[in-house]
């Protein structure tokens, strides 16, 4: 098979481009059709190798959005790394939204919002224009429960900055704030269930989906992000995901990224050194933790109550 002629070097550089640059750089119509290319939406190129994801298919759509147009919704809150439960994360379907008074988007993939100026910040991150932290937050509502709703906002409250990743892109004022604008919204009594419960310090939404559980089942609520300091350690003060402090008991929820070697050798070295000193370290998967809650979740906070038991907790003394 012939091999499509290269492309400008100024658009070949990027996975997405708008058709119109491609023309005005004198890319042919038939060029444009190649196989080594995508047409995710009319008037975009996709490269046909990247990998189909809505940041690459926000990338392609952004390319021919007009001005008056920003992503919203879960697009948004992909494009700021919050994390989804896996039926929306996988939904490749872009929210376009536009504020009342405007047209609404009507492109094949695209699920289009007409919103009410009253309740909408926009800002424009990476040289996209989103929906602010807040309004992203709100708009949530309409697509998740409340526990997932109270993971994205200890997202937006907590950032990622521990783990390399970027800052917290909005405080529980801003999203205090939010909640109030949106109280007609749909979905405002989820945002008023969720907003009491949100903590800043989880650095996974199934840390935020395990402390809920906890509560609910009875227990008391655990610190988040607790830093043990004890001069018998000193200088090292490990911090633990949840905790209780007066207990000495610590859970610790291990995602993928503590298989990696150097992590996983620092895991060990932690759970030892609190071991020393008298602390309980209860380890917990992605299975004691499932997005519904099931007889494995059940075991999980058993299996935490009997540690309370253990030193020394009863519920009638955790009431008066």
């Amino acid at each position: 098979m012939r091999r499509p002629e290269p492309l400008p070097e100024s658009i070949a550089a990027r996975q997405s481009f708008a058709v119109v640059d491609a023309l005005e750089l004198g890319v042919s119509r038939r060029r444009l059709e190649a196989s080594d290319l995508r047409i995710p939406f009319r008037g975009a190129r996709l490269d046909a190798d990247a990998p189909a994801t809505v940041a690459s298919l926000a990338a392609a759509y952004a390319t021919r959005m007009p001005p008056t147009q920003f992503f919203s919704h879960a697009t948004a809150a992909i494009l700021n790394g919050v994390p989804l439960p896996l039926h929306v994360e996988s939904d490749l379907r872009l929210h376009v939204s536009v504020l009342a008074g405007d047209p609404q988007p009507r492109v094949r993939n695209v699920i289009g919002h007409q919103l009410d100026p009253r309740r909408t910040g926009t800002l424009v991150a990476g040289g996209i224009r989103v929906t602010d932290a807040a309004t992203t937050w709100c708009q949530l509502a309409t697509l998740l429960g409340v526990d997932d709703l109270v993971a994205a906002g200890d997202f937006l409250i907590t950032g990622r900055e521990k783990l390399g990743g970027g800052p917290r892109v909005a405080s529980l004022a801003t999203l205090t704030v939010g909640t109030a604008r949106h109280h007609r919204g749909v979905g405002a009594g989820r945002l008023r269930d969720a907003l009491p419960l949100l903590r800043p310090g989880p650095l996974s939404r199934r840390e935020t989906l395990l402390r809920l559980r906890i509560v609910r089942a009875g227990l008391p609520e655990p610190m988040v992000g607790y830093r043990v300091r004890d001069p018998r350690l000193a200088p090292y003060e490990p911090s633990v995901d949840l905790a209780y402090p007066d207990q000495r008991i610590a859970m610790e929820y291990e995602g993928d990224h503590h298989r990696a070697p150097e992590q996983f050798r620092r895991d060990i070295a932690r759970y030892e050194r609190l071991q020393d000193i008298g602390w309980i370290v209860v380890r917990v998967t992605a299975d004691d933790v499932p997005d519904v809650v099931g007889h494995r979740s059940q075991l999980t906070t058993q299996r935490i109550a009997a540690r309370l038991h253990q030193r020394g907790w009863r519920v009638a003394s955790a009431q008066q």
